[in-house]
């Protein structure tokens, strides 16, 4: 059954949440997570780099909401609600105990961020401690980069890695 083509509209432009309203579920949340990641990447770097994969998810979910609103009542029973990691139809598919390693490592790496900005810098300036204010400054100014830096250049290896597997 057809969506209100208005409705369709307004939320085809958030992403994940034109396939929400499909009844697309799955799909539409792991949307907004990946989306969501990229919008917590850019700000926490303050890299406009990570803005051209938020640009590139949000044409991908306009234009996936209204394949989707597009579908015939056949094609939709079909049609499997599916995360967007797990869906074979775009190509990328990892395991749930990879995934859990990669959320696992980042939150890891947000959290030490998070206590060294706003806990520990605090401290060091409050009691006035030159050389830790100093060192949580840099720590706090350099980790986003350095990890960010670090899990491009592992992705890119294991990427480069399993396309050799490939071959």
């Amino acid at each position: 059954m057809k969506k209100n083509g208005f409705f369709t509209f307004i939320f085809s432009f958030i992403p994940g949440a034109g396939q929400m309203y499909q009844e697309y579920m799955k799909r539409g949340l792991s949307i907004m997570i990946i989306a969501s990641i990229f919008i917590i990447l850019a700000a926490m770097t303050g890299s406009p780099i990570f803005l051209i994969p938020i640009m590139i998810i949000a044409a991908y979910s306009f234009f996936d909401t209204y394949m989707l609103r597009n579908l015939t009542d056949e094609k939709r029973k079909e049609y499997i609600d599916d995360y967007i990691w797990n869906s074979s139809d775009i190509g990328f598919n990892i395991k749930f105990k990879n995934a859990r390693k990669i959320i696992g490592y980042t939150l890891i790496i947000v959290g030490v961020y998070v206590l060294i900005d706003s806990v520990l810098f605090r401290v060091a300036y409050q009691f006035e401690i030159a050389w830790l204010t100093e060192l949580c400054h840099m720590l706090s100014r350099y980790t986003p980069t350095i990890a960010v830096s670090l899990i491009s250049v592992f992705a890119g290896f294991k990427l480069i890695s399993l396309k050799h597997k490939e071959e």
